[in-house]
């Protein structure tokens, strides 16, 4: 039996018992149990599996992060990385979610999920890598994220701690920033960005 779901299931990158139910109406859910004893398959969280041999690619571990928890897209610290925005690595995977702030620990990395309003959930993009499609912020998108979901970051000092890269912040798509701004319809952000442009000319 195993040996049927590894071919039918070995291209995905996440297993959900919905899928498992729709291609095999007859699966027997024990099968799942005795297979993460046998340390072929390991549980992320309730209804959600992976094979413990698949090689864990970036953009395996954001598909993962995409589908488990949705909706949701790759933002804040996870998307920066993404885009060489910030010097160091990210060792969690950060998305935001119109569902409650989760997070899932697992032995193939950490996912966080940080809420937003459902107006705002847009300005993320479908990027496909090596066949494998994911949903990412763009970067307009996760600076604004990052700022809605950052109360704390109400001065210069507080930004120049971020050590955002000045380069990537000029060649940002200003149209597109001032497009998702106004949806925001915050007096908060509007200042925010303003301390952002004073930290580009800083």
């Amino acid at each position: 039996m195993y040996e049927q779901f590894r071919r039918y299931f070995s291209s995905y990158p996440i297993i959900s018992t919905k899928e498992i139910m729709r291609i095999i109406p007859n699966f027997d859910a024990k099968n799942l149990v005795y297979w993460q004893k046998k340390g072929y398959i390991q549980k992320l969280r309730n209804g959600f599996y992976v094979f413990n041999d698949t090689e864990w690619s970036e953009e395996r571990l954001y598909r993962i992060a995409n589908t488990l928890y949705s909706p949701s897209y790759i933002s804040l610290e996870s998307a920066f990385q993404f885009y060489n925005f910030i010097p160091e690595g990210v060792f969690s995977f950060h998305s935001v979610s119109t569902l409650k702030t989760n997070r899932f620990t697992t032995d193939i990395g950490t996912f966080q999920y940080k809420t937003i309003k459902r107006s705002l959930f847009f300005g993320y993009k479908l990027i496909e890598m090596n066949g494998i499609r994911f949903r990412m912020a763009t970067l307009e998108k996760a600076i604004l994220d990052y700022l809605y979901l950052n109360p704390h970051i109400n001065d210069l000092e507080h930004l120049r701690s971020l050590r955002w890269s000045k380069p990537e912040l000029a060649s940002l798509n200003q149209a597109k920033l001032k497009d998702y701004q106004s949806l925001y319809n915050s007096p908060t952000i509007n200042r925010k960005i303003e301390l952002l442009k004073q930290y580009l000319d800083d």
